[in-house]
């Protein structure tokens, strides 16, 4: 139980850390990818003054003539495109004219890759210096949008791969920083965990050793009973229903400690494919003989092949408890009735008996549900199963619903 709470805490302390780092790294990469980012368009806008001046040089409206670079550094080529659509370009032209018209947006940025290599584009309308020459480029592609007679077209555009290197190498860096943090944080976190259930496994660690201790004192008073009334002249009527009391005491007792190891998790022991249909048919036959005694008919079938993942004393604890709480309540004369079948993915053990009646007649009120019961309960949790108990005014039924195996 403990190691299981340890283990959800350390888990959901675990996973808030590292959603944590991961939404802290994506905010800071985010927050970095947009300054760099505003950062170049910002230094590609204030080119355009210079990209202007070159462009009233005819030396470099025909390609010669050293490049324009922005304030970063970075080269910025460029294509013109003036009224008589004809073209203008930088002196140097990495990218062809027609890549270029096809991603331009108007006054705006865009990004797009040229032979592996990432570029950023800006678009805009500017003053025509002065009439391009008809002799500067071969025939022109239609333009983004139709210059006037005064105006011209410009295609500025520049190499963004030592940006993105920047940002690939700050990724790399946040990610081996973050891991390394994850997992000093994931350290913190067992510990933080262990600490936060140490009180918890302290105060069921005493409630154990309370209930350990008070069922050797309550065993030590029973067993005086026992030896007074050999010793004493008690007549043998009252002697046998005080014996009777008192093992059924002995008997609760016995449970309530079974009941608290299995809470605790003390009684766990490693689990294994069971083949439950010849334990249910041996413990059925037994009890039933046992039932026929006492007024009551037991009957009822398993099928064959079921496998359940258990403890084989597990789950001859969860039948026996069933069938004995059937020779304890039923009423006398009266008829039981079990199953053990399969259904789909599912083994289901149902079990039925008539509710006895009380000296003056009066129903009993579901007499089963006591410590057996519950120790019922946790077993078909234990199997990863659920227990189902209904009551009527006759009638009392278990249903105990666990997954099935395949035999190996």
């Amino acid at each position: 139980m403990f190691r299981r709470m340890y283990v959800t805490i350390s888990g959901l302390l675990i996973m808030s850390t590292g959603l944590l780092l991961v939404l802290l790294g994506i905010v800071v990469y985010h927050e970095l990818q947009s300054d760099l980012v505003r950062d170049g368009e910002l230094a590609m806008e204030n080119s355009v003054p210079a990209v202007e001046a070159a462009l009233a040089r005819s030396a470099y409206r025909e390609g010669e003539g050293p490049p324009v670079r922005d304030s970063l550094g970075n080269s910025i080529y460029y294509y013109a495109v003036g009224s008589s659509a004809e073209i203008a370009h930088s002196p140097h032209a990495p990218v062809p004219f027609e890549v270029i018209h096809g991603v331009a947006v108007l006054r705006k940025f865009a990004t797009f890759a040229y032979n592996g290599e990432p570029y950023r584009l800006y678009t805009l309308t500017v003053p025509d210096p002065d009439a391009l020459p008809s002799d500067v480029v071969e025939t022109a592609y239609n333009p983004l949008a139709s210059p006037s007679k005064t105006t011209v077209v410009l295609y500025m555009y520049s190499l963004i791969t030592q940006e993105r290197s920047m940002l690939h190498h700050t990724l790399r860096l946040m990610e081996v920083v973050g891991g390394a943090g994850f997992l000093l944080a994931v350290a913190g976190d067992l510990v933080l965990a262990r600490r936060l259930v140490q009180p918890a496994f302290r105060t069921w660690s005493a409630y154990n050793e309370s209930v350990l201790e008070l069922s050797h004192e309550l065993q030590t008073p029973i067993a005086t009973a026992n030896a007074m009334l050999a010793s004493r002249g008690v007549d043998p009527h009252t002697a046998a229903d005080i014996r009777r009391e008192l093992e059924r005491a002995s008997k609760m007792v016995s449970d309530i400690l079974y009941l608290s190891k299995l809470r605790s998790g003390v009684a766990d022991q490693p689990t294994e494919p069971v083949a439950v249909s010849d334990i249910t048919n041996e413990l059925a036959d037994r009890f039933t003989a046992v039932a026929a005694g006492v007024g009551i008919a037991v009957s009822g079938a398993a099928d064959e092949g079921l496998f359940v993942e258990t403890t084989a004393g597990e789950w001859e604890r969860l039948i026996s408890t069933l069938f004995k709480n059937v020779i304890d309540h039923a009423a006398r004369p009266s008829t039981a009735s079990w199953s053990l079948y399969g259904e789909g993915r599912r083994i289901v053990f149902l079990v039925e008996n008539a509710v006895g009646s009380r000296v003056d007649g009066d129903r009993r009120q579901a007499p089963e549900r006591g410590v057996g019961l519950k120790i019922v309960e946790r077993l078909a949790q234990r199997m990863r199963g659920v227990a189902r108990i209904e009551t009527t005014t006759s009638r009392f039924l278990v249903e105990i619903n666990v997954p099935a195996l395949r035999p190996h």
